[in-house]
């Protein structure tokens, strides 16, 4: 099946538009049409669309400028291709191979029949929906490739990643980074009483409940098992220590409920939360402030529901929920 799309079609003589545009408009396209660069720059712009006739001669401006525009402008977007069809006459061929050579991927030579118009729009469009296609693929594997399959957070290796960059940009700009480290409480006792896919359960809700307690530049991952980590660009300790406490509340006022027993009392599953934040010394790497966290969060679990809070001369604060 040929697939139809939006096109715009710049033509200044008003007789062609007109004549393209009713071509186009009984395959099924829906058609823009601009009589001027301007007015196609503005339409291309806000309708961005699926495919492009482009007259090289224009009143306003030279055809081969309306067509460099387009193609800059789509080099700073994410694989996105609109397919252009120049349209010039047979004499000039100057102008076609340097709208070739610019990033046009297809021409028409005046005269053109009917049957050429929809053709080229058919091939082009084709095209741009393997394209797609390739782009959406892509975009998936990119996704799959940094993120957790569970909890949907991201995984511990762009955790890592991303880490090292924020620790970078806070060491370059002088400003404060933090990080949290959390682990379910007794998360193995869940298995063993509820199952394994109740215990699946309790980690995607329990990452939904960690996802819901930051911002959006708050970068959340899962670091391990039933272990989670979440890094706060540009955030003091005091910050930091906000951000745990709201998560510590949300976990010790939470039930996860089985679906899978009728009537079942909610289970209460607590948290046990480690904080450290930069710039705080000995740390002087991204490995130095998970280090500090992880420790924090060794003395939280010794008594488990509780937040500790990494100093560089010790732990200065052990927060037993009460």
């Amino acid at each position: 099946m040929t697939p139809t799309g939006k096109i715009l079609v710049i033509e200044d003589s008003r007789s062609q538009l007109d004549w393209i545009t009713k071509i186009l408009v009984a395959e099924g396209h829906r058609v823009e049409p601009a009589v001027d660069g301007r007015e196609a720059l503005r339409k291309y712009v806000a309708e961005r669309p699926d495919l492009v006739f482009l007259d090289l001669i224009l009143p306003d401006m030279d055809g081969l400028q309306v067509l460099r525009f387009m193609k800059q402008s789509l080099a700073k977007e994410d694989d996105t291709f609109v397919p252009v069809i120049i349209v010039s006459s047979k004499s000039d061929l100057d102008s076609r191979v340097k709208g070739l050579r610019i990033g046009a991927d297809d021409f028409l030579a005046k005269p053109f029949a009917e049957a050429e118009v929809v053709a080229r729009a058919a091939a082009m469009l084709r095209i741009k929906a393997l394209q797609d296609q390739l782009r959406d693929a892509k975009r998936q594997l990119e996704k799959l490739s940094i993120e957790d399959g569970l909890t949907r957070l991201y995984n511990h290796r762009h955790f890592e990643d991303e880490l090292r960059r924020e620790f970078g940009r806070a060491a370059r700009y002088n400003d404060p980074l933090a990080l949290i480290m959390l682990d379910l409480d007794h998360f193995k006792n869940v298995n063993d009483t509820y199952g394994h896919v109740f215990g699946d359960k309790v980690l995607r809700e329990g990452a939904d409940l960690i996802r819901g307690n930051v911002r959006e530049t708050d970068i959340c991952a899962r670091y391990g098992g039933e272990e989670f980590v979440v890094i706060l660009p540009k955030t003091p300790l005091s910050g930091a220590l906000k951000v745990a406490s709201r998560i510590h509340e949300e976990f010790r006022g939470h039930g996860f409920q089985d679906e899978s027993r009728a009537g079942a009392v909610p289970v209460r599953v607590t948290a046990s939360l480690g904080v450290a934040s930069y710039p705080s010394p000995p740390i002087v790497s991204a490995e130095g402030l998970v280090k500090a966290a992880d420790e924090a969060l060794y003395r939280a679990k010794r008594t488990r529901d509780a937040i500790a809070i990494a100093h560089a001369v010790g732990y200065a604060f052990d927060a037993k929920a009460q």
